[in-house]
């Protein structure tokens, strides 16, 4: 039995898609005031764009005030929308941004532009952002976990090859360009038709991509200084990185973030070792801070007698593991391991498993690895009756690289109860971090390339992650209010 009108009425609001306003209504009435929009906005209010503004001219037609721009790079980052087309079609449609836009709809080509042109002023905007964090007394930076994530390039595995891959592959080139000059020269008596009023004799579109192909690829070539070395051809600055057991075209992402997770340092990199990059990850912390740093928190990775003497020097204490640690319980079960072997300071020389001495015979240095160890060798092996269990050769000898002891107190550091609970605190300061970005945010690739534009990217999707931290303070404030 079908309801009569007035039930209906009763039990639903009505519907009236022309009614009409009393007053006019604003878009800042659709915004609700805990709304990450308006802390966007209010940041943004803050930035310096002097430097900007001045290369804009009186001349034409007006422009679009940098801020606009910046807060819909900013929220757009900040929601997982990074393409110029998509936050332009939200100006048309989303509440949010129509509001930070300030009911203007710039165009894509406005918006890619204006990223591609201020990369610069991006990176300025990451440290204004880190010193609001630290005015509202969000940040507090004696302690930094230091960690790197591996972010695709907009680049593909197949055009990064060696010099013969890309002799090969010119070789391709030129006989399909060969190829298409040759089917041109077949349909010449038809050329009235085919071109109509244009001159004749332009290049067909296809031979000009191919020849513009065979110039990226000699230029390439170029670039290759040895047979060993390979390059992109889409992204010159992307490396082949390992990450997570599959090797592809990636960049290095350095970060540090305090125990607030709020991202103090940040840049992205086409090196594939983390060792070189925790100095200047720490000073660049210290920098845009302007604190000193006192604690490390990082992973093995950056594990090295170089950084353990560089963070003594500089008094900072360093949980940081070498890369041999996590195997030293596995290494210990081997009753002749070297870990097994005790070394006595005082009189400079091992003891063996069975209680016979290894004493210092000579200074040995390693011009790869630049390293300079102490040799220790025994002087009873010959009637040892476990000698074939614990060296091939005449001799067991233990090599000790000079700065050994310092590896040795980072282990014991480590393995102390409060070391261990120091050091878990990584877990969940950095590593977090990353994850909302790559996972929550869906930013697995750059979508800019070369090193120069894919740290300017970098740092606004860290600067969003700050602005993120922001907007969660002031929500528990006015809660607790």
């Amino acid at each position: 039995m079908r309801q009569s009108k007035n039930d209906q009425m009763e039990k639903f609001k009505p519907i009236n898609d022309s009614q009409l306003f009393l007053l006019p209504p604003s878009v800042e009435d659709f915004i609700p005031q805990g709304h990450l929009a308006r802390v966007i906005d209010e940041v943004v209010e803050t930035f310096d764009t002097t430097s900007i503004e001045q290369r804009y001219s009186v001349m034409g037609q007006k422009s679009y005030h940098p801020k606009i721009v910046i807060k819909l790079l900013i929220y757009g980052y900040s929601t997982g929308t990074v393409s110029g087309r998509k936050i332009a079609a939200k100006c048309e449609s989303d509440t949010a941004y129509m509001f930070l836009a300030s009911m203007y709809r710039p165009d894509f080509r406005t918006i890619n532009d204006f990223r591609k042109d201020n990369l610069s002023f991006f990176k300025k905007c990451f440290v204004d952002v880190i010193k609001i964090c630290q005015q509202l007394k969000m940040v507090t930076v004696g302690t930094i976990a230091i960690d790197g994530t591996k972010i695709r390039a907009n680049a593909s595995v197949k055009r990064t090859k060696d010099r013969e891959g890309y002799q090969r592959w010119m070789s391709r080139v030129e006989q399909q360009i060969q190829d298409i000059i040759t089917r041109a020269e077949q349909v010449n008596a038809q050329e009235d038709h085919l071109h109509g009023d244009s001159r004749g004799d332009e290049l067909p579109t296809d031979l000009q991509q191919k020849e513009k192909l065979k110039s990226k690829i000699q230029q390439a070539l170029q670039q290759l200084k040895d047979d060993e070395q390979t390059i992109n051809l889409t992204d010159g600055d992307a490396k082949m990185i390992k990450n997570k057991g599959r090797i592809s075209t990636n960049y290095n992402c350095q970060g540090a973030v305090t125990e607030q997770g709020i991202i103090v340092s940040a840049y992205a990199t086409n090196a594939a070792s983390d060792k070189e990059q925790l100095q200047p990850i720490i000073a660049q912390a210290e920098q845009n801070t302007g604190e000193a740093i006192t604690t490390i928190l990082a992973d093995s990775g950056y594990g090295s007698y170089d950084n353990y003497e560089a963070l003594e020097l500089q008094g900072k204490t360093a949980y940081m593991p070498d890369q041999e640690y996590d195997q030293q319980s596995k290494r210990n079960q081997d009753p002749y391991d070297r870990s097994n072997f005790v070394y006595h300071a005082e009189q400079d020389k091992y003891t063996c498993p069975q209680g016979k001495q290894l004493v210092f015979t000579q200074l040995y240095s390693h011009k790869k690895k630049k390293k300079k160890s102490r040799v220790y060798t025994s002087i009873a092996c010959t009637h040892c009756p476990v000698k074939n269990l614990c060296t091939k050769g005449k001799q067991r000898q233990i090599h000790r690289e000079l700065r050994e002891y310092l590896r040795e107190k980072a282990r014991e550091l480590l393995n102390s109860p409060p070391g261990q609970e120091e050091y878990l605190k990584r877990m969940y300061t950095i590593e977090p971090v990353w994850a909302n970005i790559k996972h929550n945010k869906g930013i697995k690739m750059f979508n800019l390339r070369g090193t120069e534009k894919v740290n300017a990217e970098f740092l606004l999707h860290c600067l969003c992650h700050n602005i993120s931290k922001i907007h969660q303070y002031k929500q528990r404030k006015q809660a607790a209010a």
